[in-house]
């Protein structure tokens, strides 16, 4: 059978002869087998795992999406098997520079930056990471990884990996609170100005933006914080003086609404009613945003749910 000119496979048979494809590419020195993989909030996606006796880093990619590229089209067999060999062989030619930081504390300590998760979804996992609770969210550290194509990797930090660094919990968030600002900078902007920007991305021509946006604007009271990368940006919430510039800025109280792990609504306390803000994130949260990306179903208050009494401790808890 010729896997790789295979077609109309359906998700096992595209799995298994990915397998074979990928190993006949890399060798048979190279171990390639399936796992299921834990991501935030305990969502676990089926994975390829590549592993080689000589080699610490095995990589793990994710399967369903490679699947759905496959059957619309996007990509065949062979295209997925290349980009798959070029990623791990790329990884090769960094593991060794990255073991050797990851095991250095010095080398490490300006790429630790820290995440916000929700805490109930991933209490599991949290039982073996270094965190700190805030409200019903939790603060959980990783390192930072800058991968090929100006793209984001990070590892997060396990116990294993905070006693190999000889690191605990308040020496890593002292680090994080100073570098997640400067590795990952804060955006905020209106909403309709993110709406122009996304579509932009998308290829949609200026003239054609106006008919999506009322006559050149939605005039939405709500803003959008998250950071330069939009990835896991809901940490900007906890990042020194930007809240309390934003409710100063704005002239008013602010209801911060999770919208997802990657960014958070900002709006006026006094232009909705909480209640009904509430239902809407839970809402979403159940019928829109992915679910390995939800932050939380409770909306917040500033100065009130993240006010000095939540915020001065945590910040305090970093220059122990």
């Amino acid at each position: 059978m010729n896997f790789t000119t295979s077609s109309a496979l359906d998700m096992d048979g595209f799995v298994r002869a990915l397998i074979h494809s990928v190993s006949s590419n890399l060798g048979s020195d190279v171990e390639i087998t399936t796992s299921e993989q834990k991501k935030n909030n305990q969502i676990t996606y089926p994975c390829l795992t590549i592993r080689h006796p000589d080699r610490n880093i095995s990589p793990n990619i994710r399967l369903d999406e490679l699947f759905d590229t496959y059957k619309n089209g996007n990509m065949n067999l062979e295209e997925i098997t290349e980009r798959i060999s070029s990623a791990y062989n790329s990884i090769d030619r960094k593991s060794l520079k990255f073991e050797n930081i990851i095991s250095d504390p010095e080398k490490v300590s300006d790429k630790i930056f820290y995440r916000l998760v929700n805490y109930e979804r991933n209490c599991e996992t949290l039982e073996t990471y270094p965190h700190f609770r805030i409200l019903d969210l939790a603060v959980v550290f990783c390192i930072y990884v800058p991968l090929p194509n100006e793209e984001t990797g990070s590892v997060r930090i396990d116990d294993k990996i905070a006693k190999l660094l000889g690191f605990d919990a308040g020496k890593l968030l002292a680090l994080a609170v100073k570098n997640t600002p400067a590795i990952f900078p804060t955006s905020f902007e209106d909403l309709d100005e993110l709406l122009v920007r996304i579509m932009r991305k998308r290829g949609v021509p200026d003239h054609m933006i106006p008919l999506f946006m009322n006559n050149g604007g939605f005039h939405s009271p709500m803003k959008v914080l998250t950071n330069d990368q939009s990835y896991y940006g809901a940490s900007c919430i906890l990042y020194p003086g930007v809240l309390e510039n934003i409710r100063k800025d704005l002239g008013h109280d602010l209801y911060i609404i999770p919208s997802s792990v990657n960014e958070v609504i900002i709006l006026p306390a006094s232009t909705i009613d909480a209640e009904h803000l509430n239902e809407m994130v839970k809402d979403v949260n159940s019928t829109v945003i992915p679910p390995d990306q939800i932050l939380s179903d409770n909306i917040y208050r500033y100065p009130h749910d993240f006010g000095p009494e939540v915020i001065g401790p945590f910040t305090a808890a970093a220059s122990k």
